[in-house]
């Protein structure tokens, strides 16, 4: 019974990781998608054709809450693996294409309305760890960032 609470809790800890003054949730795991996969780019601008390679990965839940007193304006969304050195990595207009608010006030929780996804994902045999990061920064120019691992399921 012990292990199971040890293991709720971990899961719980995994999916909500807190920067002191941002918060970042999002899913507890990731699977992965066999086929090439459609960024959100693509499609605001009409396009249906596949533009990310297979395997691919869809983070469906991201949310930026900001637990302090200033704005947050986050800058880049990262996905990584920590075995092999893969980065998926969001900036500008691509980020913008989310949906994710660029200026978070405070007591503000954002979420992206169309999913994160990252293309030609090395998966191998075991599950590994993923990590989802926000950076950013606040009113002062504070640079702030949020990191919440994710188990990448195979």
């Amino acid at each position: 019974m012990k292990f199971i609470l040890v293991l709720i809790a971990t899961l719980t800890a995994a999916a909500q990781v807190n920067a002191g003054t941002i918060t970042l949730e999002t899913n507890n795991h990731l699977y992965p998608i066999p086929g090439p996969g459609t960024s959100c780019t693509a499609m605001n601008a009409g396009r249906s054709t596949p533009d990310l390679s297979a395997p691919h990965v869809s983070i469906s839940e991201l949310y930026v809450t900001n637990n302090s007193n200033q704005n947050f304006y986050p800058t880049r969304l990262t996905f990584t693996t920590g075995d092999t050195g893969y980065v998926c990595s969001y900036t500008g207009q691509v980020m913008r294409d989310l949906g994710l608010a660029t200026n978070i006030q405070p007591g503000q929780r954002a979420q992206t309305f169309c999913n994160m996804k990252c293309g030609a994902v090395p998966f191998g045999q075991m599950a590994k760890s993923g990590y989802l990061t926000v950076y950013g920064h606040m009113s002062d120019g504070q640079t702030v960032e949020a990191t919440a691992e994710i188990q990448v399921m195979n």
